[in-house]
């Protein structure tokens, strides 16, 4: 027998259990086919964290807003709108880590902050003006569209392309735009961006069920050697100084 027999006799037997019903299929945002029990009771059970997130103070906070501000004041950007997608990028963390490599209050991934002449995303001035930088390209790109702007910002402007300028159909994806534009509060937004769906029936597949599910978050520590490459642990480690970070484990 296969030394993968057992394992999936296992899983089948799982399946036939009655397990197969908490789990499902989906697009990320980079249209790769994944299977998750996202929002089963199963994921909410895993999804506790054993250490509590790092809290953000009113201090720090209004020192974000008036930097992302300033960013939005320059570039012409809607400060609400941009406020609403850092809520969702970061919950306003400055040192968040995507499972993706995507880094920081906006999620910026490397390949994006270069492209925009930032050297060090994890700083939370270049990443503001990197994450700024994008959102004006894509509103240029695609003028008067705030829902194909934030698709574009989660998948990239030629997942939007390859989809004809609409929203692509990733769980992902259609789960971020409209969690955004909800928490904006502009239902005509809303409604504007159900039009543009690459598959009508995502609204109600991929984000009405998720509408109230958490993100699934925990806790790593970070921390920077002499050279300035950065380590990550899932606990302090010792003898050196590290840095909390939520890692958006999903």
């Amino acid at each position: 027998m296969s030394p993968r027999a057992p394992l999936l006799a296992a899983a089948l037997a799982l399946l036939a259990a009655g397990t197969a019903a908490q789990v499902r299929t989906e697009r990320d945002s980079e249209g790769k086919i994944v299977i998750t029990n996202r929002g089963s009771r199963a994921s909410k059970a895993l999804a506790a964290p054993s250490t509590p997130l790092p809290k953000v103070s009113d201090q720090a906070r209004a020192e974000i807003r008036r930097k992302l501000k300033a960013a939005c004041d320059r570039k012409g950007l809607d400060y609400d709108l941009v406020t609403a997608l850092v809520h969702a990028e970061s919950g306003f963390q400055q040192y968040t880590l995507s499972r993706k490599g995507a880094v920081g209050l906006m999620q910026v991934l490397p390949a994006t902050a270069r492209r925009f002449g930032v050297s060090d995303p994890w700083d939370l001035d270049q990443n503001i003006e990197a994450g700024t930088a994008f959102l004006a390209f894509l509103c240029s790109l695609f003028p008067d569209s705030p829902p194909l702007v934030l698709a574009a910002y989660n998948a990239g402007e030629n997942a939007v392309a390859k989809y004809g300028g609409r929203i692509p159909p990733y769980a992902e994806t259609v789960r971020y735009v409209f969690r955004i534009l909800e928490d904006y509060g502009r239902p005509k937004l809303v409604a504007q961006a159900k039009t543009l769906l690459a598959t009508p029936a995502d609204y109600d597949r991929f984000y009405v069920p998720y509408r109230n599910v958490a993100p699934v978050t925990r806790v790593l520590y970070m921390h920077v050697d002499a050279k300035g490459v950065r380590s990550f642990t899932d606990y302090p480690p010792s003898g050196v100084t590290s840095t909390p970070i939520v890692f958006k484990d999903e």
